[in-house]
């Protein structure tokens, strides 16, 4: 028998065991949920019973149309709406278990157990209550079924899809919420999750993917080990369950990994489906669990069997969420930068990066072949990959050879910008900014090509994904002294002036593909060239300078240089995505222009007509006169709403950094850069990313509203 090889691999530790990081993401990959919104497709209302009643045919893009019913204390005549002074009432998404039937849980008709109709006595304790039909019974025919259960025959079904039941009765849960959410009847500040047995599976792992943190949830005959549930006692169900959960998370880990959010187990230690010591240790365990964060999780061991204390249930809901929560803001953080990848494009990333594994080629293989590829239609020309952007700047320039010379940089741009110059030997001289499209100021490098004859190398950066039509003129200026040009374009992989990509106006155009970037690879930079010798070169200088690929032989001093597979799995899915990306960034972008057209204290950057930007960032500039300063600003945003601003492009100078300040002096004639320090001082950048939802743009431009005179 099998059974010796299960209880080998039920006894070992889940590896997130002691820690409740990253179990809401394994939860959403597991679960693979298809998101989608819900539709009400037909709503019939009455009152009854001093109920208001509503009918609903929900109708889900993955499921079809399935029945739902709401309940609410009638304050209003039937089929009316509430009145515009009503008060919109907490709400809760009842999920019934396994055998409960939606008109049961309801009320409306005589439920099988006392505690069965949970809905209707949730309602009738004031609040508003949303049930769904599960569609776990009566799908399947009878005869063919043989006394088979409906739900285990479904889970087996799913699972040969590699998705799960669980993830679909969860992703039905989750458009019901929002549903819920939008009903005018409720406060969608003020919602809840009760579920029961199988029910209260859905509504744990709703509560885990949901996004919201604060959700509470009373979950009833559901607790204790998977290993007690499915090996030892043979009461679990696969409905109930994530296939492969339990090499990462224990049931009483995925309890505790809701904490703070508020928690009530309920159990009967009289409840055949359960081990009442095994409920207990986990109980205890996800109290302890709490504890660590200090909050703390409510338990009920009731003297009962497989049922609900609804009594309990209602005065939880009542303490969690009658009364209105003190916030010094409504709703999550808005977070400075968010980095979205789908279930889905997770799962190819581990599926390339589980192919470069088993092959054992881990470096400058397929996978960033394939990256560069992608990476082309972007740039304009070919394209090379390597380790970072900052390895993309030192190869160009040691390619060039700017040693014991001058290299060119904007006074304003990151530090890579100019320690790549250091780092390949030359000496950095710093040009000041034009405001349009915050490109080199032509005039400032006309001057410093004067000042600095040996200049070996003029590096333009486009900063925050704007190249700037100032980059024609400085062309020019470099071409007719014949100085190469290397685009520092680490913020402007998509971004095109006249319809020409950044990267193609240079001998060399530098990418980044860092976490905080437009498109990412988690480290990996890319340099494109119109010369293939110029791209040889680089593949070579990427590998130690190695004479020849495969050779032993090293003509020149590289470095370790290269992009793995491993980062490169992550950028060709990102790359496939990024046509959407840029459009997503723009719309973004439209919307803010909308938004803070009327907003006092504050003006958007307006990007050049023959511009098109990529965003990387959203920029707008402060009152100079105003009493805020950026500082204050940022603190305000981020403690009373919540919303964090994004990171300046820059606020320091470069020759003000520690590393080039004991050069002032001697760089005093190319200062004093009056025009880039009153942008270092003087912008702001707002959050934008693709993942940033309409609502969220709202609540930044309001909370702006809010602070500035």
């Amino acid at each position: 028998m099998q059974l010796r090889h299960l209880r080998r691999l039920l006894a070992t530790e889940p590896t997130l065991r002691h820690t409740r990081i990253g179990v809401r993401a394994v939860v959403e990959r597991l679960a693979r949920v298809e998101r989608a919104p819900l539709a009400v497709a037909d709503s019939t209302a009455s009152v009854r019973e001093g109920l208001h009643h509503e009918r609903l045919v929900l109708h889900s893009p993955a499921r079809g149309p399935f029945d739902g019913t709401l309940l609410a204390p009638s304050d209003a005549a039937p089929h009316a709406a509430p009145g515009p002074n009503a008060t919109p009432r907490p709400a809760v998404l009842v999920l019934g278990g396994r055998n409960a039937r939606l008109d049961q849980l309801t009320g409306d008709v005589p439920p099988d157990h006392p505690d069965r109709n949970v809905a209707e006595q949730l309602a009738r304790a004031g609040f508003v209550t949303l049930s769904f039909d599960h569609g776990i019974g009566g799908g399947l025919d009878a005869g063919r079924r043989a006394g088979r259960d409906e739900g285990t025959l479904l889970a087996h079904a799913f699972a040969l899809t590699g998705r799960s039941l669980l993830g679909a009765l969860t992703g039905d849960a989750l458009g019901a919420l929002d549903v819920l959410a939008a009903h005018p009847r409720v406060d969608p500040l003020r919602i809840g999750l009760f579920g029961h047995s199988l029910g209260a599976a859905v509504a744990l792992h709703t509560a885990l993917l949901s996004g919201r943190r604060d959700l509470p949830l009373c979950a009833a005959g559901h607790i204790g080990t998977y290993p007690a549930l499915f090996e030892r006692l043979l009461t679990g169900h696969e409905g109930a369950v994530l296939p492969g959960i339990l090499e990462y998370a224990d049931l009483p880990d995925l309890y505790g990994s809701l904490a703070p959010a508020p928690l009530q187990l309920q159990y009967g230690t009289a409840d055949s489906y359960l081990d009442p010591d095994d409920a207990r240790a986990a109980a205890d365990a996800v109290r302890e669990t709490y504890a660590s964060t200090g909050a703390e999780a409510e338990v009920h061991a009731l003297d009962m069997g497989h049922g609900t204390h609804v009594g309990h249930a209602a005065d939880f809901f009542t303490r969690t969420l009658t009364v209105t929560r003190h916030r010094q803001h409504a709703g999550p953080q808005v977070h400075a930068q968010r980095i979205h990848f789908e279930v889905d494009e997770r799962r190819t990333v581990l599926d390339r990066v589980d192919a470069a594994l088993s092959s054992g080629v881990l470096t400058q293989g397929p996978q960033v072949a394939r990256f560069e590829e992608l990476a082309r239609p972007w740039t304009g020309t070919g394209t090379a990959a390597v380790a970072s952007g900052s390895a993309a700047l030192e190869i160009a320039l040691r390619i060039i050879g700017v040693a014991g010379r001058t290299v060119l940089v904007p006074v304003n741009t990151f530090f890579a910008t100019a320690a790549a110059a250091v780092r390949a030997g030359a000496s950095v001289r710093f040009v000041d900014i034009e405001l349009d499209g915050l490109g080199m100021d032509p005039d400032a490098l006309r001057a410093a090509l004067e000042r600095h004859p040996d200049t070996a190398a003029v590096l333009p950066v486009h900063i925050g994904g704007i190249v700037s039509p100032s980059l024609d003129p400085a062309l020019g200026l470099c071409r007719r002294r014949g100085i190469p040009v290397v685009e520092d374009a680490a913020h402007a992989f998509g971004a095109t002036l006249d319809g020409r990509p950044a990267g193609s106006f240079g001998r060399f155009g530098a990418f980044s593909f860092y976490p905080t970037k437009v498109a990412v690879s988690g480290e990996g930079g890319l340099l494109s060239a119109g010369s293939a010798d110029d791209l040889e070169q680089v593949r070579r200088w990427r590998d130690h300078g190695k004479s020849a690929q495969g050779s032993t032989l090293h003509d020149r001093p590289g470095g370790n240089w290269r992009l793995s597979e491993l980062h490169a799995a992550v950028g060709t899915v990102d790359l496939e995505r990024f046509s959407g990306t840029l459009a997503a960034r723009r719309a973004l972008a439209a919307r803010y222009d909308v938004l803070l057209a009327d907003v006092p204290g504050i003006r958007p950057h307006a990007v050049p007509a023959a511009a098109d930007s990529n965003y990387y960032k959203y920029l707008a500039y402060l009152d100079p006169e105003g009493p805020l300063d950026r500082p204050l600003l940022k603190k305000l945003l981020r403690e009373r709403h919540g919303v964090a601003l994004a990171g300046e492009v820059y606020d320091h100078l470069l020759c003000d950094h520690p590393q080039f300040a004991p050069r002032r002096r001697l760089d005093s004639a190319d200062g004093p850069f009056e025009r880039a320090r009153w942008f270092a001082r003087h912008h702001v950048a707002l959050p934008l990313y693709p993942s940033l939802t309409e609502v969220e743009q709202v609540r930044v431009v309001a909370a702006l509203r809010s602070e500035l005179p």
